[in-house]
């Protein structure tokens, strides 16, 4: 609870300036070991945030023409990392409040068969689309 604060806090101090072919996105991340936030800004298609500090990578699909509807990855080390019932990637809508996103490592699903994964933290993402 603390971290989603601090998150919350360095949210509402970091400037909202946008740049004209850019968004910014101000990005939360919290494992049982650690966590880490950030601001960044981001080119509409593709961007990907690497956070070194633990070792993930989150990778965000939002297009111009369609900024109400965005497409999340994280990539890890091996077996990490999955969204609810082992799913690959997690739609979610840009808005406010920030979606909490949470991630586990495991397995992905195989045909009928579904693997209970392990969470492994939580994803906040707040998106400046200017």
């Amino acid at each position: 609870m603390k971290f989603a604060t601090a998150f919350i806090s360095a949210v509402l101090l970091t400037s909202a300036s946008g740049y004209a072919k850019d968004y910014r996105l101000d990005y939360g991340i919290e494992t049982p070991t650690d966590g880490d936030a950030g601001s960044t800004a981001c080119p509409y298609r593709v961007c990907r945030v690497k956070v070194a500090k633990l070792n993930l990578t989150v990778i965000i699909f939002l297009s111009r023409d369609d900024p109400d509807h965005a497409r999340i990855q994280i990539e890890g080390k091996p077996g990490c990392c999955f969204f609810e019932l082992g799913a690959p990637s997690q739609r979610i809508v840009p808005g406010d409040p920030a979606p909490r996103l949470r991630f586990f490592t495991g397995m992905a699903p195989q045909g009928l068969l579904y693997f209970q994964n392990e969470p492994a933290g939580n994803l906040y993402l707040r998106f400046h689309l200017d």
